[in-house]
C-alpha cells in the first residue's frame, strides 16, 4: 500500500455516545480520530490505512449494533508528504554563528557554521523553540569560555551535539534512550564532518565522566527526575543548560538544583531555556581578624 492511500470512515452517532465510539476506534487501530458537531448529532470520523477500511468498519457496524448511525467512507486527497516537508523544513539561522538546514537546501553562508541535518523521526531539526533556546545558549556559553568537554543528554537527531563539535569543543558526548534515533544521529553527525562524537544509549545516570559544558533538552518531569544526575555530570566551573519546559515550570525545575543560580536563558513561544552555574559560596570576613 502507497503511503497516500487513506480513507475517511465518517459516522454519525448521538451525542452520548460520541466519545465512547471515538475511544472504539482508537482501540480498533486508528491514528487519527476527529469528531465535530453534525446535522443530527456527532460525526466522528477516523482517517485510516485504505487496506483497514473494511475490518474497521466492519467491526464499528458491529459495536453500534441498534444505535442510530449512518457510516459512510470517503477517499481522502493524495497528499505529497515530501513536498510538505520541504516547505516546512527551510535553512534557519539561529544565534551569531549557526545555521540549520535539510539536506536538499544547504546555503553558503559565510562566518556560519551550516549544521545539515534530515528531518526523521528524530527530535531536533531547529524548527521548534526549544531546540533554537539551546543552541542560542551553547554559542554564548562557549563564547564566555571555551569548553574542553560537553555533554548531550537526549541528543535525537544529534543536532546538538553536533553544534557543539562545530563550535570547537574537542570532546562531545551524546546520549538518548531511544534506540531507534541512535543511527539517524550517526548518519547526521558523520555527514556534518564529527564522526568524533561518542554517541551513546543511556541516560546521565550512567555517566562517571564530568563535563564542562552539559546540555539536556528533555520535558521537565524528566529533567527533574534526573536532576541530581544531570548536576552530577558538570565539572566544577561548569554550566547547565535545560530546556524542553514551559514558562511556567521554570521555577520548579530552578527548584529542583539547590545551589545552583540562574546564569542566563531565553523564552520564545513559551518555551524556556535556562542556563544554570553552582552558586559560589560569599567569603565572610573572621570576626576575630
Amino acid at each position: 500500500m502507497s503511503a497516500q492511500d487513506w480513507v475517511a470512515l465518517r459516522v454519525e452517532v448521538p451525542p452520548a455516545v460520541a466519545e465512547e465510539v471515538a475511544g472504539f476506534l482508537v482501540a480498533e487501530g486508528a491514528p487519527a480520530v476527529v469528531t465535530e458537531l453534525g446535522e443530527a448529532g456527532v460525526r466522528v470520523e477516523a482517517h485510516v490505512p485504505a487496506a483497514d477500511e473494511s475490518r474497521l468498519a466492519a467491526v464499528l457496524a458491529r459495536y453500534l449494533g441498534t444505535v442510530p448511525a449512518a457510516l459512510t467512507t470517503v477517499a481522502l486527497p493524495v497528499v505529497d508528504w515530501s513536498a510538505l516537508a520541504r516547505r516546512h523544513h527551510r535553512p534557519r539561522h539561529v544565534g551569531e554563528r549557526l545555521l540549520v538546514a535539510p539536506p536538499w537546501d544547504v546555503p553558503i553562508v559565510p562566518g556560519r557554521e551550516v549544521l545539515v541535518i534530515d528531518p526523521g523521526m528524530a527530535f531536533g531539526t531547529g524548527q521548534h523553540a526549544t531546540t533554537r533556546g539551546c543552541l542560542e545558549a551553547i554559542e554564548r556559553a562557549l563564547a564566555a569560555a571555551p569548553a574542553t568537554s560537553a555533554l548531550d543528554v537526549g541528543t535525537g537527531s544529534g543536532l546538538l551535539a553536533l553544534a557543539l563539535a562545530r563550535l570547537g569543543v574537542p570532546r562531545v558526548v551524546a546520549l538518548d534512550v531511544d534506540l531507534r534515533v541512535l543511527p539517524l544521529a550517526r548518519a547526521n553527525l558523520e555527514q556534518n564532518g564529527a564522526p568524533h562524537v561518542t554517541l551513546l544509549a543511556g541516560t546521565a545516570h550512567a555517566v562517571r565522566g564530568r563535563f564542562d559544558l552539559v546540555v539536556a533538552n528533555l520535558l521537565a518531569e524528566l529533567i527533574v527526575a534526573d536532576a541530581k544526575a544531570l548536576a552530577g555530570c558538570v565539572a566544577a566551573g561548569g554550566c547547565l543548560i535545560l530546556s524542553g519546559l514551559l514558562d511556567e515550570q521554570a521555577a520548579n525545575v530552578h527548584r529542583a538544583f539547590p545551589g545552583w543560580r540562574i546564569a542566563g536563558g531565553s523564552s520564545e513561544d513559551g518555551w524556556r531555556t535556562l542556563v544554570l552555574a553552582r552558586d559560589v559560596p560569599s567569603l565572610r570576613a573572621d570576626p576575630g581578624s
